[in-house]
């Protein structure tokens, strides 16, 4: 198992290439329309809810919840980047953003009524919300009709006034600068504590949460604000 700091670093995590099921903490690949998703809830994945090492986190405690099917696709006028706060286990966590002319990799992940209970309570920094115009395709099942995604409620991160693409999630046309989660970790600590090593300062907000919420909000300062048309419908 990794060392917390090595963990933070990680971020987003291993995610596939293609569409997978996952269930009881593991994950086979999905190849075709078979999967079932009435009475299930369509919701984008940014970040790490793209990868099966965090879902296996997220739904350690609840083994026999059912399987997820998630969805590769690809989601246009949008990006993935940085939001403008730390995640408890001290990575600057992911966030959507609109973007014109950007087409981005997403997963969309199914969720039933419980799964996705239990997914909005690892979502505290986050609001839960409808989009109101998207243009998204994916490689098996329907498009849905409606999808929904998570938004940080702080923001985005500010890299010298522009947002900062996640590096690890591919784009084409990407509008913004991109970085890895090391390097936009050296950005911020740059910013706030320059004379401190990365390894000490990921440490320092992981072990400390005072200095975790100092930090974050220095970021909440010049936060930019999300963009694209939404509703919100519930504040977590």
């Amino acid at each position: 198992m990794l060392n917390p700091v090595a963990h933070a670093k990680a971020y987003p995590f291993p995610a596939p290439n293609h569409s997978y099921m996952f269930e009881a903490g593991g994950w086979q690949s999905i190849n075709d329309d078979t999967f079932e998703v009435a009475g299930r809830t369509p919701v984008l994945a940014a970040g790490s809810n793209q990868s099966p090492e965090q879902l296996a986190r997220k739904y350690a405690e609840f083994p026999h919840i059912g399987p997820i099917p998630v969805i590769r696709g690809t989601l246009s006028g949008f990006d993935v980047v940085y939001a403008a706060h730390l995640a408890g286990y001290g990575s600057i966590p992911a966030t959507f953003q609109n973007s014109p002319g950007t087409i981005v990799n997403v997963f969309v992940a199914w969720f039933t009524d419980p799964q996705l209970e239990q997914m909005h309570a690892t979502e505290r920094n986050y609001s839960f919300d409808r989009l109101n115009d998207f243009w998204l395709e994916t490689d098996y099942g329907p498009t849905p009709n409606e999808v929904f995604a998570y938004t940080a409620k702080v923001g985005c991160y500010n890299h010298n006034g522009n947002c900062l693409s996640l590096a690890e999630i591919p784009a084409r046309n990407r509008k913004f600068s991109s970085a890895t989660q090391e390097e936009v970790q050296e950005h911020l600590r740059d910013r706030l504590s320059a004379a401190t090593e990365l390894d000490q300062f990921i440490s320092e907000h992981i072990e400390d949460e005072i200095i975790r919420v100092g930090r974050v909000a220095a970021m909440k300062d010049d936060a930019i604000e999300i963009g694209y048309p939404r509703e919100t419908l519930i504040s977590l």
